[in-house]
């Protein structure tokens, strides 16, 4: 059905006339008179009769018209919306890492949701090459991701920042008062790690072997939180993203520990399939987050 028919056939209600009909929209009468045939053979009733010089709606005219009204405005209320990019409705699927989600996305989010209230806002955290493999597979519309830079052909990523590491000890511990951390200290300590498969775990372990330096034992968590707590408690040391335990660095919860290495660098980056089409909600928080 050409919606088309729809606007031609609410003109001729109001207007009761093929021939004003036909010039309102530009239309021959013929092509007026052939529009709303067509209307009637597809629905099998009568919409108009005529009542003098006027064309009036029957009874089922009247029920169609009702209906009509409706689609369009619905096609209406549409196109404003896309237009103008406002109040849009829909699902935005956001992947990202613990550390971004709790510590850096939310306040882009926070300001998506508040110019588009019926927006659908899915946000999911997860490990950097699940995430990947994710976007390419078309599960998250955008991740955002901390991790070594991502070159990929069907990707495009979007640099934002390189984002600080560092490593923590629970306070009053031996290496706090070091000006220059020896790797060969690690071998007496335990190190809590996030889970495997997280993007500075895997650089930490790749510079540990490298150096041939192992540690004492290693404990695994999937949560930074709990991360934080055990070194706090003096279980172990840890190395996560400074933007996710500087309150505890500034409170004396945990200390800072002089370590610093140019092999374990990693960035915050937006990445999405480059051949997806950007919807301006996605348009609006990929402008957000990398300006």
């Amino acid at each position: 059905m050409d919606l088309n028919y729809f606007y031609t056939f609410k003109e001729v209600a109001k207007w009761g006339s093929y021939t004003k009909t036909g010039e309102e929209l530009g239309y021959a009468q013929s092509s007026v008179t052939t529009q709303i045939k067509k209307l009637e053979e597809y629905y099998r009733i009568k919409l108009f009769e005529r009542v003098g010089r006027k064309m009036r709606l029957t009874q089922s005219g009247e029920e169609l018209y009702y209906y009509v009204e409706k689609i369009l405005s619905l096609l209406d209320e549409a196109e404003e919306r896309i237009s103008k990019e406002s109040n849009l409705r829909g699902t935005l699927r956001v992947g990202t890492v613990e550390s971004l989600a709790a510590y850096f996305i939310t306040p882009y989010i926070k300001q998506l949701k508040e110019k588009h209230p019926e927006l659908k806002i899915l946000l999911e955290s997860g490990l950097c090459p699940n995430l990947k493999e994710g976007t390419l597979e078309g599960k998250f519309d955008v991740s955002i991701l901390m991790d070594r830079y991502v070159e990929h052909p069907e990707l495009t990523t979007i640099p934002i920042r390189q984002e600080k590491l560092v490593m923590i000890a629970p306070p009053g511990h031996r290496l706090g008062s070091h000006q220059v951390m020896d790797l060969r200290e690690l071998e007496s300590e335990t190190l809590i790690l996030t889970e495997e498969g997280c993007s500075y775990r895997v650089l930490l372990e790749q510079l540990l072997k490298e150096e041939n330096v192992q540690a004492k034992s290693v404990i695994s968590f999937s949560s930074l939180e709990a991360i934080k707590q055990c070194v706090a408690d003096d279980l172990g040391l840890a190395i996560i993203p400074e933007i996710s335990v500087r309150k505890e660095i500034d409170n004396g919860k945990v200390i800072q520990l002089p370590f610093h290495h140019e092999k374990i660098k990693v960035y915050t980056q937006v990445v999405y399939q480059r051949k997806k089409w950007l919807t301006p909600p996605l348009t609006q928080l990929i402008s957000s987050i990398t300006h």
